[in-house]
């Protein structure tokens, strides 16, 4: 297979259209960083595997910034001697819509699924198989590990008899998977129809059951609803005879209830007359007086004893106001006397001077002493007196009071005494005010007599006025008259009742109820069972027969079997094929190590010419100074970077010969050789002159080209 010519428009940093032609040999695509050589490598792999229609923002990341429309891509290349083009646009909007894939092979021109299905059959070379051999890209290059090696046993292109074998496989699973369904299925059938067979077994036996069980119902139902219906005639009868006496009762109770109403309605008017007659004849002088007339009495009341305070109040100051001024007159009398006594012994204390110095000393102390005690003594003020003026007004309020008192009682119908004139108390004061507390207390007494006659009267007429608004008297008499009628009459059907005469005691017509209960609950039951019986045998009758079942069983358990048999078939197909599988690429080691070991030692410049490849696909190289097989791994401080890079290189190049058969992947090389020096590096270069004489090689590169033939050269 040839690359042949790809072209790009608003790919990645290509928004012009351009087109690269490719030498069927060596090609060199030079280049500064960023100059697109990474861009023309995703854009060859995204001619040959990408869907122009995925939504993947990977794919929609490299369209050219601004392009109006999208990405294009057209390639041109030779697959087994056929001329085919492909031609893939991805959209800016809507790429499941919009998104073309057209492929032209020869003379056949194809486009969307028919193009994409077409090129699947023609290409067949899956991309992880294209990457992890005929595609090195320098930041991958270090990435061939044991699991890489490994995972290329699930990804070969073709086996030993040149056929897709994962393809086959895959078929082969599928089918595996169809026949088990069609077991499963079948074996569903088999029991569901042995599951019906049964059930028409079944069916044979539970009709006859059924026939013999219907005629015992029939019987039993013949015998048994004579008796139910004789029963419940008397229970008719005693429930009409029940009905009729509750009937009674309630009319009784309700002439009861009228009676009861129309007794406290005349007892209510009655006691009306009653409170009137007493108002008229005992409360007759009360009755007329005004209603605050009560209030009148205990407002005078009042401020006469408060009044009469205030005069006992007065009368206690003015007794006091006499005990304190003799008392004044008595201390007067006394300091005279002592000023007397002071002058006398003053006087003395000469003469006694005279005779003794110390007798005259004492009676002129003693004299002084009385002197200074009569200046010294004195009391409190009296004041003058000023009762009189402010008795007299207080004892004409008193006698006011009670005169006010006095006319309020007589209007009531109580006598007083006249209060005295003069406004000192009495010979019979206190008995006079004990006299008028006692009229005031009978006053009260009468006057709350009458609010309570009064409001007793006002209740009972309201009493009268709700008994008269519940229903008048006249109505309800003459309802007493029907019901009266009504209950003679129903009297009269109860005792003509023979059930009545019989007198059946309630706890045999209780009896009886219970045993017609429990028959007729019977009698419900045999009949739902005769007609579930019925029911079960019209069922029962559209069976399917047992002959035609048993025939249908034992194709389903043949056809069973024929499938379990294709099934074991399958399963050991697979078996064997995925065992040559194994044989096949447990022979890839020894294809292999050849291979590497012949680009060995054109890339060190002779200085690895060994190597080894276990079962597992592991590389190791004989290492000239420890002189020992060491694994190629990365972080191993035996080997550098560019060691790495050389021997890694080798691996790829031995592995992409290895694995080519028929078809010959182009080797796409993306800057593997960074790391190598000047020698190594026109070393390689002359390696892959070499491989170009069988395999096309495109190789991108930033490096300049040392001095030589080095094929096409394409500079960006």
């Amino acid at each position: 297979m040839k690359l042949l010519k790809l072209a790009l428009e608003g790919y990645g940093r290509f928004g012009e259209r351009v087109e690269f032609e490719f030498d069927t040999g060596l090609n060199c695509i030079m280049g500064v960083n960023e100059s697109g050589k990474s861009t023309l490598l995703a854009a060859l792999m995204d001619a040959l595997y990408t869907l122009p229609s995925t939504t993947a923002q990977a794919t929609r990341e490299r369209i050219h910034w601004g392009h109006p429309q999208g990405w294009r891509l057209e390639l041109e290349l030779e697959l087994r001697g056929q001329h085919v083009r492909i031609a893939k646009f991805h959209p800016v909007d809507e790429p499941r819509k919009r998104a073309e894939f057209t492929l032209q092979v020869g003379t056949e021109s194809l486009a969307g699924d028919a193009a994409r299905t077409r090129w699947e059959q023609l290409w067949r070379i899956p991309q992880e198989v294209y990457l992890a051999t005929a595609c090195i890209r320098q930041r991958e290059l270090t990435q061939i590990a044991n699991r890489n090696l490994k995972s290329l046993q699930q990804q070969l292109r073709e086996s030993a008899v040149n056929a897709d074998l994962n393809r086959i496989l895959n078929m082969i699973q599928q089918e595996r998977r169809r026949v088990r369904s069609h077991i499963e299925t079948q074996r569903s059938r088999a029991q569901e129809i042995a599951a019906r067979l049964q059930s028409a077994r079944n069916a044979q036996q539970q009709r006859q059951s059924l026939r013999e069980r219907l005629h015992q119902i029939e019987a039993e139902i013949a015998d048994l609803q004579p008796q139910v219906e004789q029963d419940e005639q008397i229970l008719q009868r005693w429930r009409t005879l029940q009905a009729q006496q509750d009937r009674l009762e309630q009319l009784r109770r309700e002439a009861d209830a009228n009676q009861r109403h129309l007794e406290q309605l005349e007892q209510l008017e009655r006691r009306v007359c009653e409170i009137e007659t007493e108002l008229e004849t005992q409360f007759a002088k009360l009755s007329v007086l005004p209603n605050d007339f009560k209030e009148q009495i205990d407002a005078a009341y009042m401020r006469y004893q408060d009044a009469v305070r205030r005069l006992h109040a007065l009368t206690v100051q003015e007794q006091a106001r006499r005990v304190e001024q003799q008392r004044e007159r008595g201390r007067n009398q006394a300091r005279w006397g002592f000023a007397a006594l002071g002058g006398a012994l003053i006087v003395a204390s000469l003469p006694l001077g005279a005779v003794s110095a110390w007798l005259g000393a004492v009676a002129l102390v003693l004299g002084l002493v009385g002197i200074g005690v009569a200046l010294l003594w004195r009391g409190p003020a009296v004041g003058r007196p000023e009762s009189e003026p402010l008795a007299t007004p207080i004892q004409q309020e008193v006698q006011a009071l009670w005169q006010r008192l006095s006319s309020l009682l007589q209007e009531a119908g109580y006598a007083l005494e006249v209060h005295p004139q003069n406004g000192a108390p009495g010979e019979y004061g206190a008995e006079t005010t004990a006299r008028l507390q006692y009229a005031i207390q009978q006053f009260s007494e009468r006057w709350n007599a009458l609010q309570a006659r009064r409001s007793e009267l006002e209740r009972t007429r309201h009493q009268i006025d709700a008994l008269q608004a519940v229903q008048e008297p006249k109505t309800l008499r003459e309802r007493q008259r029907e019901l009266a009628v009504q209950i003679v009459g129903l009297q009269e059907q109860i005792q003509r009742d023979p059930l009545a005469r019989e007198e059946l005691s309630v706890e045999s017509l209780v009896r009886l109820e219970a045993t017609v209960a429990r028959k007729r609950q019977r009698l419900s039951e045999l009949q739902a069972e005769q007609l579930r019986c019925e029911g079960a045998l019209q069922q029962l009758s559209d069976g399917e027969p047992a002959d035609a079942l048993e025939l249908e069983h034992s194709r389903a358990q043949q056809r069973l079997t024929q499938l379990e048999s294709r099934l074991r078939l399958l399963e050991t197909v697979e078996q064997l094929l995925t065992e040559t599988n194994t044989r096949y690429l447990s022979e890839l080691s020894p294809r292999l190590k050849p291979r590497i070991e012949s680009h060995l030692p054109t890339l060190t410049l002779g200085r690895y010419t060994q190597a080894s490849l276990d079962e597992n696909l592991s590389l190791r190289v004989h290492h000239p100074e420890r002189d020992e097989m060491m694994p190629v791994e990365d972080g191993q401080p035996a080997w550098s970077a560019g060691v790495l890079d050389q021997l890694f290189f080798a691996c790829r190049l031995g592995l992409a010969d290895a694995l080519a058969d028929d078809v010959r992947l182009p080797l796409l090389l993306d800057d593997p050789f960074v790391h190598f020096d000047a020698e190594r590096y026109r070393a390689a270069l002359e390696l892959l002159t070499r491989v170009a004489q069988q395999t096309q090689v495109i190789l991108f590169t930033c490096r300049a080209l040392p001095e030589g033939a080095w094929g096409r050269v394409l500079r960006l």
